[in-house]
């Protein structure tokens, strides 16, 4: 594939992922893919196969697009807290401004699709895990940094993280309150030591 047609092909799944992000799997409709991603229906049969096919690339890019950018996120050479706490932070912002409360988009595909689709359910698996291992290196050189103390594993750790940056991307699409977030936000931090 040209590095034109792969440009193109990106550029074309942001522009659906936009439409899925702000209406769900189910509300999105054929005539809002049409028109949020500027080709014509028969295009999107063609380069696609169907909306659930183009669904499931969507999440695919969504996923990997948002691990590479929290892998670079944890590789700076600053302390993992700060890492940690920069992250959260950058969450909690994000929802503030977000004048559509979309959360996150793999979160909100599992809560819509899980159980009954098994395709949506590899990703968001896949997703999570990428997630849960970028939270356990960073916690782990963390602790072998002295930085984080907690006696509890690192492995919990990195779950108990998990669990509250999904839960704050949850609970942000109806509480949008920066204070209550950041309380959450210290809460889990608190625990590392």
């Amino acid at each position: 594939m040209s590095r034109q047609k792969e440009f193109e092909r990106e550029e074309v799944l942001e522009k659906a992922l936009e439409v899925f992000w702000c209406n769900g799997y189910n509300g999105t409709s054929f005539q809002n893919l049409t028109e949020g991603m500027c080709i014509n229906r028969q295009s999107i049969y063609d380069t696609y196969g169907d909306k659930h096919t183009l669904f499931v690339e969507v999440l695919n890019h969504y996923s990997e697009k948002t691990s590479a950018l929290l892998r670079e996120h944890f590789a700076q050479e600053k302390p993992v807290k700060e890492l940690f706490r920069i992250h959260f932070e950058k969450a909690i912002s994000n929802i503030g401004t977000d004048p559509k409360s979309k959360g996150c988009l793999i979160s909100n595909a599992a809560l819509e699709m899980i159980p009954h689709d098994a395709a949506v359910k590899k990703v968001a698996q896949k997703s999570m895990d990428d997630l849960y291992h970028i939270f356990l290196d960073a916690v782990r050189r963390g602790i072998k940094n002295k930085e984080i103390t907690s006696p509890q594993p690192a492995e919990a750790l990195a779950l108990h993280l998990v669990n509250t940056m999904q839960g704050m991307n949850t609970i942000g699409k109806t509480i949008s309150d920066k204070k209550r977030l950041l309380a959450m936000m210290d809460a889990a931090l608190s625990v590392l030591g």
